[in-house]
């Protein structure tokens, strides 16, 4: 059973993903994301990025090429969706869900 920590963790690294995707999307709007960008900027291994960008595109947050020829990482590529834009564009929704300041112990 995951501890607080581990959801913790989860919330802190589904919001550094959402964030960092939406910084790129203003930067360009019609390019995907490689998910080893992802990784690398939000300090994550491609276990823990796989599972949490997955349940990021079941919520409709994001959008994973189809291509899975991306070892280790399940897609080659993320990009954010016009929800998740909304998501991020709505501060108070996403310290809701990823609160900002939350520490581990």
């Amino acid at each position: 059973m995951p501890s607080d920590d581990d959801h913790r963790a989860a919330r802190r690294l589904r919001r550094c993903i959402l964030t960092n995707l939406y910084t790129w999307f203003r930067e360009v709007p019609l390019a995907a994301v490689e998910l080893r960008h992802v990784a690398e900027t939000c300090h994550a291994d491609a276990l823990e990025l796989n599972w949490n960008i997955v349940y990021l595109e079941k919520k409709g947050w994001v959008l994973l090429s189809r291509d899975i020829n991306c070892p280790p990482f399940v897609s080659c590529a993320v990009e954010l969706t016009a929800a998740g834009i909304d998501l991020v564009e709505d501060p108070e929704l996403l310290d809701t869900l990823f609160p900002a300041d939350e520490k581990i112990n």
